[in-house]
């Protein structure tokens, strides 16, 4: 039987009959197969038979005319031989029709007796005798047949006299003669018909009986499999197989118990399928423990259940959902992992089932009888809960009456305990996961948190999702008011000082939803005033299908980029200019020197030479500027240091430059101070370059001040021009490599633009600082070191 299918593909209710071998018909096929082995077996023995008894009749017959022979022979020559002849067939008790004849050497008949036949005297029955005596003449076997004139077939036995050529003629009808044999065979051929006419009665009685009650079973055996229920109709009829006291009868019932058997698995199956379905769609563990309750209520019939959970800071055992028991019975419960007697550890010990059939007469639950009786139960089923995840549990069924649970009952009652015990473990897990989750969560959030760029993520309708710390700085807005607006009205925010909106559109929006992913760099004032480079790029995020999920925006702070640009186009531009005129003033001597139609004296010479060697020493100052910048920003510069009096080293210095410098340098303001540890070397460079700086900016024949003074642990250096001073918004930026104010004496005075960057990198090095302070008029530039600070330890 199987289920049709609707072109929808829905399988219908409606049972096809299928064509399965009939044991009726292979009943019938075996039956005519001995049927026909035992008729061809009786026709075979009937043909031995009846040759065997043809040939016992032919004997009999051939034994009596020789018999006759013998007596004839013997017997008295007075008696006449017919007299004789009619004696002894007489004597000779032959049954039936027979004719003995006498026949002389020459074919007459001597003598002739009859019994029970009648031989006409027509020419023909004439001519059949003289056939009959001319075939006995010449016939060697000692019988023949022959048929008569009326065409009845004749047995014809003869035996010869030994002492002459007469012979003696037994003859019979052969149908007298062969009547017993046909007879016998007659009734063989009746009993071998009745034989097969008992089998088709007997087969036909077999496929009432047997065979269509089977057949019957079979359907429903069948229906049972598809549908897992019988009709009434159905059910009537397998009630009426059932009272048959053989098997036939112990088969209907085998199936009536089945069918019910079968819808009963069907109910188990239906509930377990809905437990799984529950368990499947639900990670609340409580709602899962209610379905598997109501479950268990309704199969095994328990009124009380419950699940017992490890408490692992308490290290019991506790209810963690229950169903039927007294509130006092759950909270009180606790049940140690140790405890011996407890069903629910005896079960987690052995990793199977412990049933307690009666709490009353179990010995093993003797200590545990109160609480039994106490909370009204008397059997008690404990079902491990397979765990890998979350702590061990067990799950407890309770009966009021005594109760043995059988086997398949324990098995189902498994099954619910596998369905709680994967409740538990997605609860675990989902905990578990949810606690990475949020730890992976946070990290992430504190990665794009401690960008030093701004991140913004919308969705695809505009609306921003996410920004971190620090777009919402640049923005100088809150994170609830950046979230609750669109990326759009963030980026008009976040170039609000732009005076042209049409140019922010153009070049932002426009440029944003033509192509998806580009970057744009924009000049902004941050809130000082001071100006600042921003780089913004776009992006889209796409899943793995490639569908967009919204798009991103990264802020990226790129001042220090662009003015490393500016720096590196003033290091080419400074350089440059400072290189060509020592190089072009030394060429020019050299050459000068070099020609052969003017010869120079001894002083004109000696002039040449000391401004060649003067800016020699222009350009070697320069490039150990290079060099020692390049080390402050590798921060590789290594320093010497020892202990040495600044004062004295301010005056080496001061008498080292000589007629220089035009201007006049007081040190009257020079104190008294202790010797620090300094790179003596370094820190010679550190003063020659603010003279020099001095000198540059305070004019012609402007006084340089220099002082020095000790306080609150530290000596203290001021080098005092009268120059045009620094404005304060710029004093911070002076000690910036390559920077220069931007004035009329800045370009007609020349530098590099390094020295007052090399002097922060060498006071830094030794634990200093250096600023600068307006002079009123004129700048005065301070550094100091401290007394007890080895810098070689630093």
């Amino acid at each position: 039987m199987s289920f049709t299918v609707d072109s929808r593909g829905n399988r219908s209710g409606q049972y096809l009959e299928q064509r399965k071998p009939d044991v009726r018909a292979r009943i019938l096929r075996l039956y005519i197969l001995f049927a026909t082995i035992v008729l061809i077996g009786a026709l075979i023995t009937t043909y031995f038979l009846q040759s065997r008894m043809k040939e016992n009749v032919i004997a009999h017959d051939l034994a009596l005319a020789r018999d006759l022979v013998e007596y004839l022979e013997l017997g008295p020559s007075a008696v006449p031989i017919q007299v004789e002849l009619e004696k002894l067939v007489e004597i000779s008790g032959i049954d039936g029709p027979v004719t003995v004849m006498l026949l002389d050497d020459t074919r007459e008949i001597l003598a002739i007796d009859q019994r029970d036949v009648t031989i006409n005297s027509s020419f023909d029955w004439s001519n059949w005798q003289r056939l009959v005596t001319r075939t006995a003449s010449f016939d060697r076997s000692g019988s023949f047949f022959t048929n008569d004139p009326d065409g009845q077939e004749w047995l014809h036995s003869y035996a010869t006299f030994p002492s002459s050529e007469n012979k003696l003629i037994v003859q019979r009808p052969t149908a007298d003669a062969f009547s017993t044999s046909r007879l016998f065979i007659g009734g063989i051929l009746v009993a071998v018909i009745i034989y097969l006419l008992g089998g088709i009665f007997s087969w036909a009685v077999l496929t009432n009986q047997v065979i269509r009650p089977l057949e019957q079973l079979e359907r429903y055996s069948e229906r049972i499999r598809w549908r897992g229920r019988l009709s009434s109709t159905e059910r009537r009829q397998i009630d009426k197989l059932k009272v048959h006291e053989d098997q036939l009868g112990n088969l209907a019932s085998s199936l009536a118990a089945m069918q019910q058997e079968t819808e009963q698995r069907l109910v188990q199956l239906a509930t377990l399928l809905e437990t799984g379905r529950v368990v499947a769609s639900s990670l609340d563990s409580t709602a899962v423990f209610d379905n598997i309750f109501n479950q268990v209520q309704t199969l095994f019939g328990v009124t009380r259940c419950a699940v017992v959970v490890l408490d692992q800071r308490a290290e019991v055992f506790r209810i963690r959902a229950s169903r039927g028991l007294s509130e006092n019975y759950t909270k009180q419960l606790r049940i140690a992992p140790s405890e011996p007697n407890s069903p629910s550890m005896r079960a987690l010990r052995n990793e199977t089932p412990i049933q307690v059939a009666d709490t009353n007469t179990d010995l093993a639950f003797v200590n545990l009888q109160y609480r039994a009786q106490k909370e009204g139960f008397r059997s008690v089923l404990a079902i491990p809960l397979a765990t890998q995840f979350s702590p061990p549990a067990v799950l407890l069924l309770y009966k009021s009456d005594p109760y043995r649970y059988s086997y398949s009952e324990i098995e189902l009652a498994s099954s619910f305990g596998h369905h709680a015990s994967i409740a538990l473990e997605n609860a675990a897990l989902f905990a578990k996961t949810d606690e990475q989750l949020q730890e992976q969560t946070r990290r992430l959030e504190a990665i794009v948190e401690s960008l030093s760029d701004g991140l913004i993520l919308e969705g695809p309708s505009g609306k921003v999702l996410y920004c971190n710390q620090r777009a919402l700085t640049l923005l100088r807005l809150p994170r609830s008011q950046a979230q609750a607006k669109t990326s759009t009205e963030l980026i008009h925010l976040l170039l609000a000082d732009q005076s042209d909106p049409e140019w922010v559109d153009e070049k932002v929006f426009d440029r944003q939803f033509k192509s998806r992913s580009h970057a744009l760099d924009l000049a902004l004032q941050n809130g000082r005033g001071k100006p600042r480079d921003l780089r913004i790029h776009f992006f889209d995020v796409n899943d793995e299908q490639g569908e967009l999920l919204g798009r991103g925006q990264v802020w990226q702070d790129i001042t220090k980029d662009k003015e490393i640009d500016r720096m590196k186009s003033a290091l080419l531009s400074t350089v440059s200019h400072e290189l060509r005129t020592p190089l072009a003033t030394i060429k020019g001597f050299a050459t000068t020197l070099l020609a052969d139609d003017v010869k120079w004296d001894e002083a004109a010479q000696r002039e040449f030479l000391e401004a060649i060697s003067l800016e020699t020493d222009r350009l070697t100052r320069l490039v150990q500027n290079l060099l020692d910048m390049s080390r402050i920003e590798a921060r590789v510069l290594t320093i010497q240091c020892e202990r040495y009096s600044l004062n004295e080293l301010i005056s080496q210095v001061v008498r080292g430059f000589g007629s220089a410098i035009d201007n006049p340098i007081s040190d009257s303001e020079l104190r008294d101070l202790p010797p620090v540890w300094m790179d003596v070397s370094r820190i010679s460079t550190v003063i020659r370059n603010l003279i020099e700086n001095a000198a540059k900016y305070a004019g012609p024949d402007m006084p340089i001040e220099i002082a020095t003074w000790n306080d609150n642990g530290s000596v203290l250096m001021s080098v005092r021009d009268y120059g045009p001073g620094i404005p304060s918004d710029l004093q911070q930026k002076v000690f910036d490599r390559f920077y220069r104010v931007e004035n009329g004496l800045t370009r007609r005075v020349g530098g590099t633009g390094l020295g007052l960057a090399i002097c922060k990198g060498f006071i830094d090095a030794h634990g200093g600082t250096i600023w600068v302070r307006d002079a009123n008029p004129g700048a005065a530039f301070i550094f100091s070191l401290p007394i007890d600070h080895n810098c070689n330890e630093g």
